[in-house]
């Protein structure tokens, strides 16, 4: 009688190394399906929360908020050579109605910064800077006086 020892084979059988082989691409798929699939959703929900009115809202308030802080900037930026002139001010206001009022301890801007809309009311700001103009010259910005709001003529 003879010794037999069985040995498995080196090679895995080919019915096995198939299955790995397509289990690669068709994980790598799924994987970039997943991917697109979340993008899909998260551009979904971030388009409907600026269609949501509290999200239209929301993004109104702040794109205000940001164009005052700007024109804030831009006034005070102006009177640095110690003169704020009627073209600087209308370069800065652009299209948008505005007031001047120069006294002897301020001048005092105001830019209608949201135009009226159907069923409400133009949002005015008030740009306040104190004089003697210069350097050192800074704004102030509030909600001008109801009513104070400048109209296109």
């Amino acid at each position: 009688m003879t010794d037999h020892t069985e040995h498995p084979p080196a090679v895995p059988p080919p019915g096995r190394a198939k299955a790995r082989r397509a289990a690669g691409p068709l994980l790598l798929a799924l994987t970039v399906l997943a991917a697109l699939g979340a993008a899909v959703v998260g551009t979904l929900l971030w388009w409907l929360g600026d269609r949501l009115p509290e999200g239209a809202d929301r993004t109104r308030e702040e794109n205000q908020r940001l164009q005052v802080a700007g024109i804030a900037r831009q006034l005070a930026a102006a009177s640095q050579d110690g003169e704020l002139t009627d073209a600087e001010i209308g370069r800065i206001a652009r299209a948008d109605p505005w007031r001047v009022d120069r006294r002897d301890d301020a001048v005092r801007v105001v830019i209608t910064t949201v135009p009226a809309l159907a069923g409400e009311p133009a949002s005015c700001t008030e740009f306040t800077l104190r004089t003697p103009l210069g350097p050192a010259t800074g704004t102030t910005r509030d909600p001008a006086p109801e009513g104070d709001c400048p109209v296109r003529g």
